[in-house]
């Protein structure tokens, strides 16, 4: 997935400035179950119609109540993160209180805003998962901050496969097992028919208990014999 001026690029031609190819496709999703929220992606990193990589991780968590998954160009990304987590230091020690995610969200939205009005936006797509006391929360974020809150949403060249399951499937006040087959299957969707999402998943789970990594033998004992990828390769993270 790539965002050119403001533009979110879904589709499948590859884009370029210059003589970078900008082309990065990918699947991330999140949703809301009774106590919390889940996010998940694929882990392939194209380009162009190459894979670049079958072992990206797309899921950065930012402290220990909130997670950012990311599409687009991994060192604008990984500077976002470094950057947010450097604000919500900032923010917890001149106030000395934890930082909400809804405070976290907004912060991310000034940054993506700030530099928008540069005219050379950020060369991403964001969620932004997160847990306060005020229940869980899901942020889809455009290139120009602009922010929505969400009970399930998906981004990337695959959301339109994962977000087809989700709408399907996804309902209010979900248990924590519901949601972990929905998030699966909604991902498993995409990594299937979408040619630049795929070689395996991560997922989160964000609660009162903070973030924790699901393993990967979880993620096949949950889908059983709809697992997309060789069950061989689950023994870990």
């Amino acid at each position: 997935m790539s965002i050119i001026k403001g533009e979110i690029m879904n589709n499948m031609e590859p884009k370029k400035v210059g003589n970078m190819d900008l082309f990065h496709g990918t699947t991330n999703l999140a949703l809301k179950y009774d106590k919390g929220v889940i996010i998940a992606a694929d882990k392939r990193a194209s380009m162009g119609y190459m894979v670049a990589s079958p072992s990206v991780k797309k899921l950065l968590q930012i402290d220990n109540r909130n997670v950012m998954s990311i599409a687009g160009l991994p060192s604008d990304a990984m500077y976002l993160g470094k950057l947010l987590r450097a604000q919500i230091n900032l923010y917890e020690l001149e106030r000395e209180r934890t930082i909400t995610s809804k405070a976290v969200a907004n912060l991310l939205s000034t940054i993506l805003h700030n530099q928008y009005r540069t005219g050379f936006p950020f060369f991403v797509g964001l969620l932004l998962a997160g847990y306060d006391d005020n229940g869980g929360h899901i942020y889809n974020y455009d290139a120009s901050g602009s922010i929505t809150d969400d009970p399930f949403t998906s981004t990337g060249s695959g959301s339109p496969y994962a977000l087809g399951a989700l709408e399907a499937l996804w309902r209010e006040n979900l248990t924590l097992e519901e949601g972990l087959d929905i998030a699966l299957t909604a991902l498993k969707s995409s990594v299937k028919i979408d040619i630049a999402s795929g070689d395996g998943m991560d997922l989160f789970i964000i609660d009162a208990d903070g973030a924790r990594e699901l393993e990967k033998s979880k993620m096949a004992e949950i889908l059983g014999d709809r697992y997309p990828f060789p069950k061989k390769d689950v023994g870990g993270n």
